[in-house]
Order: C-alpha cells, then structure tokens, then sequence
C-alpha cells in the first residue's frame, strides 16, 4: 500500500506545497486510489496536481468523520469532478464510504456549523454513495471500521467517527483521521475486526491537545504492551503531545508530501 500526504497542518521547505489544519492522504493499493478525508478547501487539488496525482482517477473516497477540516475539500472535488463533465473530459466516479451521521449538524460555539458543507442529497447527484455503521472492506487488505465501539470511556462528541485499517505483512496499520473514538477503542476494534492483534504503525490525527499529563500517561500505559514499529502523529496532534509519545516511541515526523509504502 503506498500512501501520500495531500493535506496536513505542516509542509516543508523548498517543497511548494500548500498546508492547512485539516487532512487529506492519497492510498494506492492494487487497482484501487482512494482518498481518505479531503482536507478544508481547494489545497487538496493544488498539491495533488503538483504531486502528479490525478484525483480524476480516484475510485473511491473514505471520510473518516463529518467536520470540514476533512469533508471541506469536496465541494472542490465535486466542482472538478463536474466541471471536467461539461468539457467531456472521461473521469471516474468515485464511491464515497462514510457513517452515516456524517452528515449531521456540527456545532462549535465560537464558529456556528462546522459540519460537511455539502449534504447527502448534493453529493448523491454526482458520487455513489455508501453510508454504514458496519465495517466495510474496501479491499480484501483495508478495511473501514464503520461505528467504533466506545468501550474505553471517552467523551466522543463525533459518534461518526472511524478510521481505516491496513492489513500489512507486518501488522496493522491503523490510519486516522482525528481520532475522536479515542485511539484506544480504534485499536481494540481494529484488532477484533481484522482478528490481527500485532499493529505496526498508526498515523494520522490523534486528537491530543492540550491534554492532561494523567492522560498522556494513561494512554502511553496502554500503548506501551502493543509493541507498536512507529507513530505517525499529525494534524490534531499538539507538540507536547508528540514529545512525550517520543521518549517511549519510534516517531516519524510528517508533512504535505510525505510518502510510505507499506508491504
């Protein structure tokens, strides 16, 4: 599975790329390219296109929650995807795979709706759309985990949030968009849905800012007997909370345009 960062908080030096709080990765696996999350705005399609990526060919588009740091960028991708028809350009189109609450209201006090900015009806004009809260194998390797069970006591404000899951030769790579069900019941879930307990990597948002050394301690505890190869920190993922996973860790520092290839 090789996977590319499209979007994230962080970009580096002589690069070019653009980034934003928010989070996009391209995944190619097989016949398959997929999009999990499209970032906030129309940056998705700036760095694909300087990354020779032609989000044109996308077969399929893996939300991993409704707020619009990771569904914003489809109103552009709609807008290319259609705008592209009217020029008879011959493209595919994609299935979007969600739960699906992912379209329900998102309210933040200070900003009003920071929900996804198209609705289910809009999307369904132009995308296949596939909304379930069980998991789902997008191949006979990945699989999108649907509701994750919140059986670790976490204060989960965004119950349509998942994740997906990567059977690699050398474990489970666990991929996040922010990470709201807590990691600890993705990756319980993640084990019991693939019945593969060994986990070789987890990247993507974490969702630890601002957290509670109890917390940060809690959560090392529980990752420690997990023997996990790496972490992957990004986007929702403060720098206090990056240190402290380091000193017990592997961690690999990542940004726009950064690549892996898992075997």
């Amino acid at each position: 599975m090789k996977m590319t960062i499209l979007v994230d908080n962080c970009t580096n030096t002589d690069k070019y790329l653009l980034a934003e709080p928010a989070l996009s990765f391209y995944i190619e696996l097989g016949n398959k390219k997929i999009l999990f999350d499209c970032g906030y705005s129309d940056i998705l399609i700036q760095n694909a296109f300087k990354l020779k990526i032609d989000l044109r060919e996308i077969t399929d588009i893996v939300l991993s929650h409704g707020h619009n740091d990771h569904t914003g960028g489809l109103f552009y991708l709609k807008k290319l995807y259609q705008d592209s028809l009217d020029l008879g350009i011959k493209i595919n189109i994609p299935i979007i795979t969600a739960h699906p609450d992912i379209f329900s209201s998102k309210i933040d006090e200070i900003v009003g709706d920071v929900g996804c900015p198209l609705s289910e009806t809009q999307l369904e004009k132009l995308f296949k759309l596939d909304v379930t809260k069980k998991p789902k194998w997008i191949t006979s390797e990945l699989v999108f985990l649907g509701e994750i069970p919140q059986e670790n006591i976490q204060d989960c404000s965004c119950p349509d949030d998942s994740a997906l899951v990567y059977k690699s030769s050398q474990g489970l790579v666990i991929i996040t968009g922010c990470s709201h069900s807590g990691l600890k019941n993705i990756i319980k879930y993640a084990k019991k849905v693939t019945n593969i307990e060994k986990i070789y990597n987890i990247i993507g948002g974490f969702h630890l800012i601002d957290e509670s050394e109890e917390e940060m301690k809690n959560l090392i505890e529980y990752l420690k007997p997990q023997n996990i190869k790496t972490l992957c920190p990004c986007h929702c993922t403060d720098l206090k909370a990056k240190i402290l996973l380091s000193k017990v860790f592997p961690i690999e520092d990542i940004c726009v345009g950064s690549y892996f290839n898992f075997l």
